[in-house]
Protein backbone atom coordinates (compact mmCIF):
# COMPACT_ATOMS: atom_id res chain seq x y z
CA UNK A 1 0.00 0.00 0.00
CA UNK A 2 1.42 3.35 -1.03
CA UNK A 3 1.80 5.95 1.74
CA UNK A 4 -0.38 9.05 1.69
CA UNK A 5 2.61 11.27 0.95
CA UNK A 6 3.33 9.29 -2.24
CA UNK A 7 -0.31 9.52 -3.32
CA UNK A 8 -0.42 13.26 -2.60
CA UNK A 9 2.94 13.79 -4.29
CA UNK A 10 1.66 11.96 -7.37
CA UNK A 11 -1.51 14.07 -7.47
CA UNK A 12 0.43 17.31 -7.09
CA UNK A 13 2.86 16.23 -9.78
CA UNK A 14 -0.05 15.48 -12.13
CA UNK A 15 -1.49 18.91 -11.29
CA UNK A 16 1.84 20.50 -12.17
CA UNK A 17 1.87 18.60 -15.49
CA UNK A 18 -1.70 19.67 -16.23
CA UNK A 19 -0.68 23.27 -15.57
CA UNK A 20 2.31 22.82 -17.90
CA UNK A 21 -0.12 21.71 -20.59
CA UNK A 22 -2.43 24.68 -19.93
CA UNK A 23 0.54 27.05 -20.03
CA UNK A 24 1.69 25.49 -23.30
CA UNK A 25 -1.75 26.08 -24.80
CA UNK A 26 -1.98 29.64 -23.48
CA UNK A 27 1.51 30.52 -24.69
CA UNK A 28 1.25 28.64 -27.97
CA UNK A 29 1.13 31.67 -30.27
CA UNK A 30 4.12 33.36 -28.63
CA UNK A 31 6.16 30.16 -28.67
CA UNK A 32 5.37 29.46 -32.32
CA UNK A 33 6.25 33.05 -33.24
CA UNK A 34 9.63 32.75 -31.50
CA UNK A 35 10.65 29.18 -32.32
CA UNK A 36 8.23 27.65 -34.81
CA UNK A 37 5.50 25.06 -34.42
CA UNK A 38 7.76 22.01 -34.57
CA UNK A 39 10.03 23.25 -31.79
CA UNK A 40 7.01 24.26 -29.71
CA UNK A 41 5.51 20.77 -29.98
CA UNK A 42 8.82 19.03 -29.28
CA UNK A 43 9.81 21.26 -26.36
CA UNK A 44 6.43 21.17 -24.63
CA UNK A 45 5.89 17.47 -25.33
CA UNK A 46 9.36 16.56 -24.13
CA UNK A 47 9.02 18.56 -20.91
CA UNK A 48 5.62 17.13 -20.04
CA UNK A 49 6.71 13.63 -21.09
CA UNK A 50 9.81 13.73 -18.90
CA UNK A 51 7.80 14.89 -15.88
CA UNK A 52 5.25 12.15 -16.55
CA UNK A 53 7.92 9.47 -16.89
CA UNK A 54 9.70 10.53 -13.71
CA UNK A 55 6.44 10.73 -11.75
CA UNK A 56 5.32 7.28 -12.84
CA UNK A 57 8.75 5.79 -12.07
CA UNK A 58 8.61 7.21 -8.54
CA UNK A 59 4.98 6.73 -7.61
CA UNK A 60 4.22 3.44 -9.34
CA UNK A 61 7.57 1.66 -9.44
CA UNK A 62 9.13 3.13 -6.27
CA UNK A 63 12.24 4.12 -8.21
CA UNK A 64 14.79 6.16 -6.30
CA UNK A 65 16.51 6.96 -9.60
CA UNK A 66 13.17 8.30 -10.84
CA UNK A 67 12.97 10.42 -7.70
CA UNK A 68 16.40 11.91 -8.37
CA UNK A 69 15.39 12.56 -11.98
CA UNK A 70 12.13 14.21 -10.88
CA UNK A 71 14.00 16.32 -8.33
CA UNK A 72 16.47 17.47 -11.01
CA UNK A 73 13.61 18.38 -13.38
CA UNK A 74 11.89 20.27 -10.58
CA UNK A 75 15.04 22.19 -9.64
CA UNK A 76 15.56 23.17 -13.28
CA UNK A 77 11.93 24.24 -13.49
CA UNK A 78 12.26 26.32 -10.32
CA UNK A 79 15.50 27.91 -11.52
CA UNK A 80 13.74 28.99 -14.71
CA UNK A 81 10.84 30.36 -12.69
CA UNK A 82 13.14 32.25 -10.31
CA UNK A 83 15.10 33.63 -13.25
CA UNK A 84 11.88 34.99 -14.73
CA UNK A 85 11.01 36.58 -11.41
CA UNK A 86 14.47 38.10 -10.94
CA UNK A 87 14.49 39.58 -14.46
CA UNK A 88 10.96 40.93 -14.13
CA UNK A 89 9.99 38.71 -17.07
CA UNK A 90 7.28 36.72 -15.28
CA UNK A 91 4.08 37.19 -17.26
CA UNK A 92 1.30 39.28 -15.79
CA UNK A 93 -2.23 38.08 -15.24
CA UNK A 94 -3.46 34.52 -15.50
CA UNK A 95 -0.32 33.20 -17.21
CA UNK A 96 1.91 34.50 -14.38
CA UNK A 97 -0.39 33.11 -11.70
CA UNK A 98 -0.53 29.70 -13.36
CA UNK A 99 3.25 29.69 -13.77
CA UNK A 100 3.65 30.40 -10.04
CA UNK A 101 1.14 27.72 -9.05
CA UNK A 102 2.81 25.20 -11.38
CA UNK A 103 6.24 25.86 -9.85
CA UNK A 104 4.84 25.58 -6.32
CA UNK A 105 2.92 22.37 -7.09
CA UNK A 106 5.98 20.69 -8.58
CA UNK A 107 8.11 21.69 -5.58
CA UNK A 108 5.57 20.48 -3.01
CA UNK A 109 5.15 17.23 -4.99
CA UNK A 110 8.86 16.46 -4.73
CA UNK A 111 8.87 17.36 -1.03
CA UNK A 112 5.97 14.96 -0.43
CA UNK A 113 7.77 12.24 -2.37
CA UNK A 114 10.84 12.70 -0.15
CA UNK A 115 9.06 12.44 3.18
CA UNK A 116 10.33 9.74 5.57
CA UNK A 117 7.34 7.44 5.07
CA UNK A 118 7.78 7.64 1.29
CA UNK A 119 11.49 6.86 1.60
CA UNK A 120 10.65 3.86 3.80
CA UNK A 121 8.17 2.68 1.13
CA UNK A 122 10.87 2.94 -1.57
CA UNK A 123 13.21 0.83 0.58
CA UNK A 124 10.50 -1.75 1.25
CA UNK A 125 9.59 -1.96 -2.43
CA UNK A 126 13.28 -2.40 -3.35
CA UNK A 127 13.59 -5.27 -0.87
CA UNK A 128 10.44 -6.92 -2.24
CA UNK A 129 11.69 -6.70 -5.82
CA UNK A 130 15.07 -8.19 -4.84
CA UNK A 131 13.45 -11.21 -3.19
Amino acid sequence: MRPKSVILGERLSFLAMLLLLVLAVLGWNDTVAQAGAAIAVIANGLLIGLFLLATLLVTRMASRGGLVFLAILTVLNLLGFLYQVSEGALAQGLFGVLTSVQAAASLVAVVMLMRPNAMAWYRTMAEVSEA
